[in-house]
């Protein structure tokens, strides 16, 4: 479960990413990089920060391993289905009767 601190953060964020919409995929997880390294008890110079930025080719390689091994990415990139709590079943939502003719 979440706490209010941590969804706090978390609404940061999503905000931040509205406010910048438009930005390619690798532009965003850099700028959600900057904005928690921003955020920390002494945040390092700009040229640091510039000088040791991850390559973006790094950044799509691993944001393509992420979405590979989620559920969603299994599914729309090898065709795996979920394994629970994803499917429908028709007898959830129905009660099987015999049908009734009306002549």
């Amino acid at each position: 479960s979440t706490n209010n601190l941590i969804e706090s953060w978390n609404a940061r964020l999503r905000d931040m990413l509205r406010r910048h919409r438009g930005l390619r995929l690798v532009r965003r997880l850099k700028a959600i990089c900057w904005w928690c390294h921003q955020h920390t008890a002494h945040p390092e110079t700009d040229a640091w920060l510039a000088a040791n930025a991850m390559p973006d080719e790094r950044l799509e390689r691993l944001y393509r391993q992420a979405w590979e091994r989620s559920p969603q990415g299994q599914y729309e990139t090898f065709g795996i289905p979920a394994r629970y709590g994803t499917g429908i079943d028709w007898n959830e939502f129905h009660t099987r009767v015999e049908w009734q003719s009306n002549d």
